[in-house]
């Protein structure tokens, strides 16, 4: 290919082929058939109007709402007290007359919110269970159907990215206490099932996230991947790590970012010690992909083919560009266990269109969940500014992982594990730096202990409230 009169070599991936002695042009199989069939539709609908995307989606509603009303006990209920028509098409305002779904409803529900009618053609179901990390687990079903949109997305994202499948993919992760672990890890021969089922993939490698840094960098030296993706609180000590030692890892070519809001602090610090770009994703294991990274811009688009997402505020009205707002996710095609106006518990600021063109919306960052809220004596909450790490780093250094935790409505306790003592004269200066950040007199402890806890599924947080969540 010729761009402005320079030959630019163009990578071509040819899917795999089902047909013994046929490999080019490949024919592929039942899968591989299924995925490209629908990612040659998203390549076409990513370009939409928002005013086209959404009556896709309520066409899709429609007929989500209408199995919803005839075979799930629990919406059987919620559409006839809405005094909404299932059958009937679907607007905004319809969505508006329709309660938003409550964690605790969801729970409450119990068997009720299943179908009980599952269509034949969705394929078998499998139970999703979220991690709990705002209470008691969710429990709900998947079918074959959203497994295929999930795998759908997975590859969009790796299109959208410009990923060369043929790479080697490095993952440092959450595993099972002695699996994955330094100096080997673990190893397999392709990215996953979503990628795997079309084309052949370059090897992918495993470590454990909660392996040490310099086993964490000794590692990727080894293993020399592509690509390397990771919780972005594990990034950011590992790119610290990295910048403070004078060590480069050349065969890097991007970051994937999961689990955790990205800051601009995070993206920054990839790039002074990598020169790299860091990519986000935004899923949720109720829904699968919810946003995804613009190839061009450091913005979110919502997967509006997979998801309905709605920003809305507290009242329930919904939010426009540069408002932070309540995530609510309705899943367009899990008719085994469909959610209507489901609320997450995450909080997101809504972006203005995108200049890249597409008219997906755009979802311009996500701020925490409920439990990462600041509860202040008046009854409000905010999302709490922490301040500058480089302000900590000027009054100790030793300061080498840090977790801030509200205890009460006054009370705030600082988690801290350090590489050396530090002195009453720093605490005070700290204690001075967190209440100026906060701006309110809190009355701030410190405790040191040896490791920060993460949450059953590896993920760290700065901040969490026992009051708030």
């Amino acid at each position: 290919m010729v761009e402005k009169g320079v030959m630019v070599e163009k990578r071509v991936s040819i899917p795999r082929s089902s047909v013994p002695g046929i490999v080019s042009p490949a024919i592929p199989g039942r899968m591989a058939s299924l995925l490209l069939s629908l990612l040659y539709q998203l390549d076409q609908t990513q370009w939409l109007t928002p005013e086209e995307i959404f009556a896709h989606q309520a066409k899709q509603l429609r007929l989500l709402f209408s199995h919803a009303a005839r075979t799930v006990p629990f919406y059987q209920r919620r559409f006839a007290e809405a005094g909404v028509d299932a059958d009937a098409e679907v607007t905004r305002e319809t969505l508006d007359r329709l309660p938003i779904l409550k964690r605790a409803e969801l729970q409450a529900a119990g068997k009720d919110i299943n179908t009980t009618a599952l269509p034949k053609s969705h394929g078998k179901t499998h139970q999703i269970e979220t991690s709990g990390s705002t209470g008691r687990a969710v429990r709900m079903y998947g079918t074959e159907v959203t497994n295929l949109f999930w795998r759908a997305c997975v590859m969009r994202e790796h299109f959208w990215q410009e990923r060369d499948l043929g790479g080697k993919l490095a993952a440092i992760r959450w595993s099972r206490k002695g699996v994955a672990m330094p100096p080997d890890g673990a190893h397999g021969d392709s990215w996953g099932p979503a990628s795997g089922a079309i084309y052949p993939t370059g090897p992918a490698v495993l470590l454990n996230v909660i392996s040490e840094l310099p086993d964490q960098v000794a590692w990727l030296r080894k293993e020399a991947p592509d690509y390397l993706i990771s919780f972005p609180s594990n990034l950011m000590a590992l790119a610290k790590h990295c910048i403070e030692r004078d060590i480069s890892l050349p065969s890097l070519k991007q970051v994937m970012t999961v689990g955790e809001t990205v800051t601009d602090q995070t993206r920054r610090l990839v790039r002074e010690a990598w020169g790299i770009p860091l990519k986000d994703s935004y899923s949720s294991e109720e829904a699968g992909y919810l946003t995804i990274q613009c190839p061009e811009y450091d913005v979110y688009h919502v997967q509006s083919e997979n998801v309905l997402v709605e920003v809305v505020d507290e009242s329930g009205r919904a939010c426009g560009p540069g408002e932070v707002g309540r995530v609510l996710i309705t899943p367009l095609h899990n008719f085994a266990t469909p959610l209507v106006r489901y609320e997450l518990g995450d909080y997101a600021e809504v972006g203005a269109p995108c200049a890249c063109g597409r008219g997906l919306p755009v979802i311009k960052r996500t701020v925490g969940r409920q439990r990462n809220r600041l509860a202040l004596p008046d009854g409000s909450t905010v999302f709490p500014y922490l301040g500058d790490h480089g302000d900590y780093k000027a009054i100790t250094k030793a300061v080498q992982r840090f977790q801030f935790i509200q205890r009460s409505i006054n009370e705030i306790e600082k988690l801290m594990v350090v590489s050396e003592p530090v002195t009453p004269e720093q605490e005070e200066q700290m204690r001075a730096l967190i209440l100026r950040n906060l701006g309110h007199p809190f009355n701030v402890t410190f405790t040191y202990v040896d490791e920060i806890p993460l949450s059953p599924r590896g993920k760290y947080e700065e901040f969490v409230s026992e009051v708030a969540g």
